[in-house]
């Protein structure tokens, strides 16, 4: 996977290569930039929407990519829905995405795959990490999530302290420093995560521990943007149905997969609170992370 500034230079590439010779049905989508420069978590909603657009190329023409300036996700949820630039995608869950008076592509983006959680440990509690086998024991420490995520509302639901911090950096920095216990992410995250603040003293990967719960991720964008999202839905679909997104997924999960051995943790699954939203039956489009492939 890239480091940011590859993510940069590749979505500028992409502007410049991926379409075929302008025309006026040439089809401009721009995806959020990471927001720091070790934030990777972009990479493969990039990638999928590429593989999205170059299925449906031969019957809808080209594309161009483009990539945001950098901003977190409350404020690409404001530029989506003021439509500040050309057919703003944003991957996030309902509540966040219909407040924001955004529609979604109707595909789940992460197959299911970000229902997993890893936790992000102080060195020195790993011990008491470890000896926490139940779901009260561990909602027993200090948790961590960013501003805003809908992560804090779920642990909070199932007894959890949770305390929320704005930036994402910081949140590293609060585990390293012994200021909380556990900082809980998706597996799709957290393999870039280790590599990427590999040189933090204090931070460690508790290896014991895996928690579960429903938190569907959509594409969400501007209700005018009809063409974009007929285009991608139809490219997500056409792209499972052939295994390609299936097998970008497990290429981008390689590096957490390798280091998480999954099936040999603790699972807890929590409880989620009724949403407000539900955008779909995800369940057909769910790959197994526990049963190798």
């Amino acid at each position: 996977m890239l480091h940011r500034r590859h993510l940069v230079q590749a979505g500028a590439a992409l502007l410049a290569g991926a379409a075929s010779p302008v025309h006026a049905q040439e089809l401009i989508i721009t995806l959020r930039a990471p927001d720091s420069e070790t934030d990777l978590r972009n990479a493969y909603i990039r990638d999928a929407v590429q593989l999205a657009l170059d299925k449906t190329r031969a019957t809808d023409g080209g594309y161009r990519l483009r990539v945001s300036p950098p901003m977190n996700k409350r404020r690409a949820l404001l530029e989506a829905a003021q439509q500040s630039v050309p057919n703003f995608l944003v991957a996030t869950g309902p509540d966040a995405g219909r407040a924001a008076g955004l529609v979604p592509v109707l595909f789940p983006i992460h197959l299911g795959v970000n229902r997993f959680r890893v936790c992000f440990v102080n060195a020195e509690r790993r011990a008491l990490v470890r000896e926490a086998t139940t779901l009260s024991a561990v909602a027993r420490l200090r948790h961590v999530q960013g501003r805003g995520w809908a992560d804090a509302d779920i642990l909070r639901a199932n007894g959890f302290t949770v305390s929320e911090i704005a930036t994402y950096e910081a949140l590293f920095q609060m585990i390293a420093l012994g200021r909380a216990d556990m900082f809980c992410r998706s597996v799709l995250e957290v393999g870039e995560e280790v590599r990427a603040h590999a040189g933090l003293k204090g931070l460690a990967l508790d290896d014991s521990l895996l928690l579960a719960y429903d938190l569907p991720q959509y594409l969400y964008t501007h209700p005018g943007n009809e063409a974009v999202i007929d285009r991608v839905g139809r490219g997500l679909r056409m792209a499972f149905a052939d295994g390609s997104l299936q097998a970008l997924l497990r290429q981008h999960l390689q590096t957490s997969l390798a280091l998480l051995n999954l099936p040999q943790r603790r699972l807890m699954t929590l409880s989620v609170p009724t949403p407000a939203v539900v955008e779909m039956n995800d369940r057909p489009f769910h790959i197994d992370l526990l049963r190798r492939p």
